[in-house]
């Protein structure tokens, strides 16, 4: 049984409830991130999620970590460009939910700051930023993002540079965990075989929170064109893409998802048949799309040497047209709705996977559905939908380029564009 509801302080409550599940997942969605933050704030967003584990008025570091350990369960969180994620999978029991809501409810709104803890996790973050910077996924990832919204909040890093978190104050970090945490608008998603009206019941003893999201200035920008950036890394990390500038409509995502797998997503898709099976390019392949509330993307995504990657960018384009000329073939299509539902019946056992489809459904502004009606969905996915979305998304002179790698001979990419 699925439910939403907005309790009297305007946290919206989403959940489903499996009796037949061992398990609950629990996940706190706090909106901000960092997106939201303006020179001098960058950063404060993951920090303070770093921080939510550090103590609360009830309950100390050593108590959160100890306690879910001893469940036997995990509690972990994100922080991403528009919210910052608290989550839990414990196993179902009264006394186990209602410890696990106690110390998440503490946390989004009872965080103390302990002066070493928080200086200690300062040195934590400022590791995980340099991790990021020898990773070249998360690198060009970043890389991409400012390329293609340079002139919006969502082109900055997620994490922010080490001194922006250096400059972080003490004070600066309680008043933006007050503003957007304790108060903030908050989305709370439950998975499994859990006590309902006791989640209602502590979840309303919260304080008061934000119904709305913020304005953002500016809000839909979009680069196109070709960047060049060098990094360190030796691979070179190619990403084409283009801008979802519409929110999507039901039948607009369904036809995204089918899209997408039949794109990248598997290992039966166009892009990994083509360049790594029948040609060995590259080991790494795939294309993803994200939505945010006034944005989009859609992308391909490849690694490749250096001395391939003419010939690599020259088959993604190449794919890319034959899509928009040729369409997909019905077989395509088959594989790839049965891959989406087998995904979609092993997730239905899985609660973080129900929790996190709940949640995306909801920021998305669709319908709540089950599997069996996800399922259903899915199939009824038409090829002319597909088409529509994707002569819609793949237009040329919206097509955003980079090349993020070792210096290389652009002139020949660039005869490829032409």
């Amino acid at each position: 049984m699925i439910r939403k509801s907005v309790l009297q302080n305007n946290i919206n409550l989403v959940s489903q409830q499996i009796e037949s599940a061992r398990t609950v997942a629990i996940g706190f969605y706090f909106s901000v991130g960092s997106r939201y933050e303006k020179p001098g704030e960058r950063g404060i967003s993951h920090f303070c999620e770093h921080l939510l584990f550090k103590g609360t008025k009830k309950f100390s570091r050593r108590d959160i970590s100890r306690a879910f350990d001893r469940m036997g369960g995990t509690v972990n969180a994100f922080t991403e460009r528009d919210d910052v994620c608290v989550y839990a999978v414990i196993p179902s029991s009264d006394e186990n939910f209602s410890l696990a809501m106690d110390i998440l409810c503490s946390m989004a709104g009872e965080c103390v700051f302990p002066e070493d803890e928080l200086e200690k996790e300062r040195s934590v973050v400022e590791n995980e930023i340099l991790a990021v910077d020898d990773d070249p996924d998360e690198s060009s990832l970043d890389a991409l993002a400012g390329m293609v919204w340079k002139e919006s909040p969502l082109g900055q890093t997620i994490t922010g540079t080490v001194a922006d978190v250096e400059s972080i104050a003490v004070d600066k970090i309680k008043s933006w965990y007050e503003k957007y945490f304790v108060h903030g608008k908050l989305s709370v998603f439950i998975s499994g075989n859990f006590d309902f009206d006791f989640a209602e019941k502590t979840l309303s003893n919260l304080p008061e929170h934000k119904s709305s999201v913020a304005d953002f200035e500016n809000a839909f920008v979009w680069n196109c064109g070709t960047s060049f950036v060098e990094s360190k890394f030796s691979q070179q990390q190619i990403y084409v893409a283009y801008p979802i500038e519409k929110k999507f409509t039901e039948k607009s995502y369904w036809a995204m998802t089918v899209f997408n797998a039949m794109c990248g997503d598997t290992m039966g898709s166009r892009l990994f048949e083509t360049l790594r099976e029948k040609n060995g390019l590259c080991y790494s392949v795939y294309s993803f799309y994200s939505r945010y509330d006034d944005n989009g993307i859609w992308a391909c995504s490849v690694s490749c040497e250096k001395n391939r990657a003419e010939k690599t960018l020259s088959l993604v384009l190449s794919e890319i047209d034959s899509i928009l000329c040729e369409g997909f073939s019905d077989s395509e299509i088959a594989d790839a709705k049965g891959h989406l539902c087998g995904e979609e019946i092993m997730g239905e056992t899985d609660m973080e996977f129900v929790m996190r489809r709940l949640q995306k459904s909801d920021s998305l502004g669709l319908p709540l559905y089950t599997t069996n009606q996800i399922l259903s969905s899915i199939r009824a996915v038409e090829k002319n939908d597909i088409m529509d979305l994707a002569k819609n998304i793949l237009q040329k002179d919206s097509m955003a380029l980079l090349v993020y790698g070792k210096k290389i001979d652009k002139k020949g990419l660039r005869k490829i564009l032409k």
